[in-house]
């Protein structure tokens, strides 16, 4: 083999040692993914579900697997689809990544919700609170339609804001608890 061929041969594997610690990196980095419909980790320490265990890449991509397959997140899932409600996603856009728990707060402003947001480990641990936008939905209340903002509880149970004539006065209506089962009263439209 000559000096040349050997070098040109050097030149081509480059790009296949780049493509191949690329695909070590996306595989066995430490990562977390918070569910958006029922808002629970897919991995998760076992003395606080709703704080979240960072594994390697491929073993989070198997737990999101098996989180879709649990009848929790069908439930949630199935709610959301039904109602035609956008899921709410405080993870979407957040940084630093290494987010640990993310909590729904009571506290509104005009288009958000707050929720309390918590990353880092040991003393480096850190929270904000980050509004987060709220879905929107339309849907039957006792045969009147209602529509407004939707809105997560820390217990999972999602409420209605329904803004009637000002902003001072808006009414709370329960939608559903925190099993995903529906207010009797409520019906999508279309379901009457």
């Amino acid at each position: 083999m000559s000096v040349i061929t050997a070098y040109l041969l050097g030149l081509a594997t480059l790009p296949v040692g780049g493509v191949a610690v690329w695909l070590l990196y996306r595989l066995f980095r430490r990562e977390a993914w918070l569910c958006p419909y029922c808002l629970a980790w897919t991995a998760h320490t076992k003395e606080k579900p709703d704080t979240a265990l960072y594994l390697p890449a491929i073993l989070t991509w198997a737990s999101v697997l098996v989180h879709g397959r649990t009848a929790r997140h069908r439930a949630w899932r199935r709610v959301h689809e039904e109602y035609d409600i956008r899921p709410a996603d405080p993870t979407w856009g957040f940084e630093p990544k290494r987010l640990m728990r993310a909590v729904p707060t009571d506290e509104l402003d005009d288009e958000g919700q707050t929720y309390l947001l918590e990353w880092g480990f040991g003393s480096e641990r850190n929270s904000r609170k980050e509004p987060v936008e709220m879905p929107y939905a339309d849907c039957l209340f006792d045969g009147k339609r209602v529509e407004g903002d939707v809105i997560r509880h820390e217990d999972g149970s999602m409420e209605l804001l329904v803004v009637r004539h000002s902003k001072e006065d808006p009414r709370r209506i329960p939608l559903f608890d925190g099993n995903a089962e529906p207010n009797p009263h409520i019906r999508p439209i279309g379901k009457e």
